[in-house]
């Protein structure tokens, strides 16, 4: 008996063996996307230098996000003054529209209304620069310098540098006397960084009510890495879906009083449990129902033969990747939502009860799941606590839907990238902040995030952040990338 169930074991752990080799062989990269004709971006006549010195001309802008209704508003209408004297021939081609009473949204009319256009966005907005930081910046971070072949400043990344190389793009074409035959829409909103609430929705609006459904978006969102963390070397990273965001608010009401004769629970006490069990909540984390099984499998042919067997065989390594992930944020948010509890408040003195106390938990939502299954779970994790209560603190936004990658659309944004980055595989990717773009998921068949840069790991911490900058070989790839794009695209 005990030889049968040896062998027995024996054929179980060859089969397991083999079905796992099978798995990890045929793990291969998926067919390519639809092919697209490009043309050659290197034979672009294009003064890097000239065009660097512009963009730092825009940077000096300080077009700050405007908090307040009180807020300056000039440095805005100074930028569009800079807009149409730097790009005269793109103006005089173009429609332009000012919405939401600061974005910009300018129509280049093709000459075959029945094509569907493309729609290409940018943001004129930039982060603030904490005054306790300025010292940290090794120039002015509004200053524009260009040294050390890069343009400094803030917003030479997040986004100002997509937003003059499109400019810069359109204005070669246009100054050659090009038409599109397919329309092309710019939409520069003025609001990004604080939701696009009064430019990229209202911009969005516009286009459905004239009826129009772009053939596809490209936003910001995702670059190239310089190094991939799952294979060490570059791959250029196209978002097809973001994340979506809320915060929750976990209310919880205790008796008041002094705290010489408490309760059994006071309010902190119950707010406290609720907070732990909602952050603890069992949150499904899976390659599957999202953009990284894809991303892993375009990226196939640079894994490690470990990390191949191990993402072909989630069914069996599964708790092991997962732990490996688990000590990379980045890596843990590709895989499921996370959750992270960001203020508490209540209480007022050290030896009073307060009556009620509350939490503010931020949740970043992966398209596997909704808003409306994650509060109805953080409910039922908190529902035999007495005087907790929780709901959304603002208007829940689930994930943007996921975008094809087999579409001519992404074919083209994809040839593109490879043509100009030859070293760095194309791969899909789910991008973890939020962008204009996820406004124009019902006006658009396909919605693409991607910055045609190569980002190593230290410019990844540079936008909001500290010495932000780019390199003016970046700043040409962009120019050249969207001159090809939309030659390729809308003037074919």
């Amino acid at each position: 008996m005990v030889r049968l169930i040896l062998a027995a074991l024996a054929v179980l752990l060859v089969a397991v063996a083999g079905f796992v080799g099978y798995r990890t062989y045929s793990f291969t990269a998926p067919p390519p996307p639809a092919e697209a004709a490009i043309p050659d971006t290197s034979a672009y006549q294009i003064d890097a230098s000239a065009a660097a010195m512009r963009l730092g001309e825009a940077i000096r802008f300080r077009t700050v996000s405007l908090v307040e209704a009180t807020d300056d508003r000039a440095q805005f209408e100074q930028f569009h003054a800079w807009m149409q004297a730097r790009y005269p021939a793109f103006h005089a081609a173009a429609r332009r529209e000012v919405i939401g009473e600061l974005s910009l949204m300018y129509t280049w009319e093709g000459s075959d209304a029945g094509q569907p256009p493309i729609l290409l966005l940018a943001h004129q907005d930039v982060v603030p620069v904490p005054e306790d930081t300025r010292t940290q910046w090794q120039v002015d971070p509004f200053g524009g310098v260009i040294q050390d072949d890069a343009i400094w400043g803030r917003g030479s990344i997040d986004d100002k540098g997509s937003l003059v190389a499109l400019l810069e793009a359109a204005e070669y074409l246009a100054a050659q006397g090009k038409r599109p035959v397919r329309t092309i829409v710019f939409a520069f909103g003025h609001d990004e960084e604080l939701g696009g609430d009064g430019g990229a929705v209202l911009m969005a609006q516009a286009l459905a009510d004239r009826g129009i459904r772009a053939w596809f978006v490209l936003d910001e969102g995702l670059a190239a890495l310089e190094r991939h963390p799952l294979t060490g070397g570059p791959a250029a990273m196209i978002g097809i879906s973001e994340r979506g965001s809320s915060t929750m608010r976990v209310r919880a009401v205790g008796q008041p009083g002094h705290s010489s004769m408490p309760p059994p629970e006071t309010a902190v006490s119950l707010l406290a449990e609720a907070i732990d069990r909602i952050h603890s909540m069992p949150i499904e984390q899976r390659l599957e129902g999202g953009p990284a099984l894809g991303m892993m499998r375009a990226l196939a042919p640079e894994l490690s033969f470990t990390n191949r067997m191990a993402v072909s065989n989630e069914w069996l390594f599964g708790p092991l990747l997962k732990q490996r992930m688990d000590g990379n944020p980045a890596a843990r948010a590709l895989l499921g939502t996370t959750v992270a509890p960001t203020m508490v408040s209540g209480g007022s003195r050290p030896n009073v009860l307060p009556a009620e106390a509350t939490a503010m938990i931020n949740f970043r939502i992966h398209p596997r799941d909704t808003t409306a299954d994650l509060l109805r779970e953080a409910r039922q994790a908190v529902a035999d606590l007495d005087g907790v209560t929780v709901e959304w603190a603002d208007e829940p936004t689930d994930a943007s839907p996921i975008s094809s990658t087999t579409s001519t659309s992404y074919g083209l944004i994809a040839a593109l990238s490879q043509q100009m980055m030859p070293d760095a595989p194309v791969a899909p990717g789910l991008v973890l902040a939020g962008t204009d773009s996820r406004h124009y998921t019902d006006v658009a068949e396909n919605v693409y995030r991607y910055q045609p840069i190569m980002l190593n790991d230290q410019d990844l911490t540079r936008p909001h952040g500290l010495n932000e900058r780019l390199s003016v070989e970046n700043f040409e790839r962009m120019i050249r990338f969207y001159i090809g794009l939309m030659e390729a695209g809308a003037m074919q």
